[in-house]
């Protein structure tokens, strides 16, 4: 039995316009999240129109056909390379891309114009292909020890599986003893390379579906774990990576410290500027705070100017000194601005896990009342823990402008 080459190029072509449609569907309600779609939908409209061109054609060596319909192809292969550089935010190599496909029309039309070999025109399009969906499955697949999301790897093995079927298209057209005269020709050979080119290009898009999903996926787990406001870490995931080294921390009996911060007469920016400018200090003091932080120290906003920082493997006293370092810098850089006259600055309350915590939160709340204290100390300093001596309970705080009932301070706090 042998395929039909007229029936396998239609049958591609109105595959390829619903695909087309439902990524137009994605790239206008997702465009702001996932980049490369309008890229890919543009492609299988590409891909579209020019299967119809070859498969309506009479001898597929007409003008619309062996011009239009060839040169769409290849224009099909470089928006599917420029759509996965996108999707990847990767500079493409355009230039490249745009050149093979102007390069391949020309061919194409001097072919026409001197009425060329098909076998001529079967060779540059193979080639033009070959080049393009190589490029894809290169940026997909390698290097080859390198991490690579399942979606990613799919896709380019189909990719890798197109250039494989374009070139064996080009070995039999250029050496087989007796190859097809014609697109439409009977060949069984021809008809199984068509067949397969037509499965992949449809499990390509899958593919490119696939990695959208990924994307999206991954948008919406920064958007979980990030505060949106200043990119650092939010509430929630504090929480879970506090619980997460206090275990490391037990396990290999280190030390962990904390650091409460909060920025000093913040509401006055607020009320002055305007909650924009409030925003904006949150967002400078952030980028402020993490150049100075170890790499595996964890910095996040609990809410308001209210921020915390994690310290693995840190004593009390080192995290003292980070502290007054960060104390510092806010006052130097005299949020927001250099004219506004009440500039905020940073009281930070200092902790170290104690043996016998059981959960984050007994170290939180150490901090917390150490963060109090420097508040009604006179703001604009930081306060350790261990140097408030607890005589009655704490009870649950919600204003910073007094020392928690039952602490006072047994050391200096400046």
């Amino acid at each position: 039995m042998q395929l039909d080459p007229r029936t396998i190029l239609l049958l591609m072509a109105f595959t390829a316009v619903p695909t087309a449609l439902v990524l137009l569907a994605v790239s206008r309600f997702y465009a702001a999240q996932v980049r490369g779609v309008k890229h890919w939908t543009g492609a299988n409209i590409a891909l579209a129109i020019g299967l119809l061109l070859l498969g309506l054609s009479q001898t597929a060596n007409d003008l619309p056909a062996r011009v239009g319909g060839n040169t769409l192809l290849v224009l099909t292969a470089a928006l599917y390379y420029l759509a996965i550089m996108r999707l990847l935010n990767e500079k493409p190599n355009a230039r490249l891309a745009w050149t093979t496909v102007i390069v391949s029309g020309v061919i194409f039309a001097m072919l026409w114009a001197t009425n060329g070999h098909y076998r001529l025109a079967v060779a540059t399009l193979s080639v033009a292909l070959i080049l393009l969906t190589g490029l894809s499955a290169a940026r997909l697949l390698l290097p080859v020890s390198g991490e690579r999301r399942v979606s990613h790897r799919f896709t380019g093995l189909l990719f890798l599986l197109g250039c494989i079927l374009m070139a064996v298209r080009l070995v039999h057209i250029l050496f087989s003893a007796h190859p097809p005269g014609n697109l439409f020709a009977s060949d069984f050979w021809h008809g199984m390379i068509l067949g397969g080119t037509h499965i992949t290009v449809m499990l390509m898009s899958l593919g490119f579906a696939l990695m959208i999903v990924d994307q999206l996926a991954s948008e919406l787990n920064r958007l979980a774990t990030l505060d949106a406001l200043t990119g650092i870490g939010n509430r929630r995931v504090f929480y879970t990576r506090a619980e997460a080294e206090l275990a490391r921390c037990r396990r290999k009996n280190t030390p962990l410290s904390l650091l409460m911060i909060d920025l000093d007469r913040f509401k006055a920016i607020n009320d002055a500027l305007g909650h924009a400018a409030g925003d904006e200090t949150l967002r400078r003091f952030a980028s402020l705070v993490g150049p100075h932080l170890r790499e595996y120290d964890f910095f996040a906003r609990l809410g308001g100017e209210e921020f915390v920082v994690l310290l693995p493997d840190a004593t009390e006293d080192f995290a003292l000194a980070i502290a007054e370092r960060l104390r510092e810098l806010t006052m130097a850089e005299h949020l927001p601005s250099p004219g506004f006259p009440v500039p905020t600055t940073a009281s930070i309350g200092v902790a170290q896990l104690h043996p016998d915590d059981t959960s984050i939160d007994p170290l939180l709340q150490r901090a917390d009342q150490a963060l109090y204290a420097a508040k009604h100390g006179g703001r604009n300093r930081v306060v350790a823990a261990s140097w408030l001596v607890e005589s009655a309970p704490a009870p649950d705080l919600t204003e910073h402008d007094a020392v928690p009932p039952g602490l006072t301070l047994q050391a200096r706090t400046e």
